[in-house]
């Protein structure tokens, strides 16, 4: 309808997205959810409802790096792109840090959160790299006929 490029669409939803998974990881700090591993850091967390052990605030490593992705902004597609990519393999290397919801991930290698980032990843990297030059090479294609 509005003849909008569907990745000027995904790059403007892109643009919110880390911000708000930036503002949902501080309200799961808050409310003491997800927490992460016991720990002797320095910057260690402690959550009172949960125990009384210093924990990663993985939480708060999210929310920092999501936060630093709401400042980028390159050209088509790369945004969207760099948003999936940073955010899941962010989101990869957190879970180290946490602690298994469910009793299932205990016997995995990599736990759910791990194998569900893995496409994301990948599709984010396509975004980054490969989908703005296929465009510009079917453009310049297209301009010869």
């Amino acid at each position: 309808k509005t003849k909008m490029h569907y990745m000027d669409v995904v790059d403007m939803i892109a643009v919110a997205t880390p911000i708000t998974a930036c503002c949902i990881r501080l309200a799961n700090l808050m409310n003491s959810e997800i927490i992460g591993k016991p720990t002797d850091v320095p910057w260690a967390f402690i959550f009172e409802r949960v125990d009384m052990l210093p924990r990663h605030p993985a939480q708060l490593y999210e929310a920092i790096a999501y936060f630093l992705l709401f400042l980028v902004k390159l050209y088509r597609g790369f945004f969207f792109g760099l948003c999936l990519t940073a955010i899941f393999t962010f989101r990869f290397f957190v879970e180290f840090l946490k602690e298994n919801q469910v009793s299932f991930e205990n016997n995995m290698s990599l736990n759910m959160g791990q194998w569900l980032s893995i496409p994301f990843v990948i599709i984010g990297v396509y975004f980054m790299f490969f989908y703005d030059r296929k465009t510009k090479k079917e453009n310049k294609e297209a301009i010869k006929k």
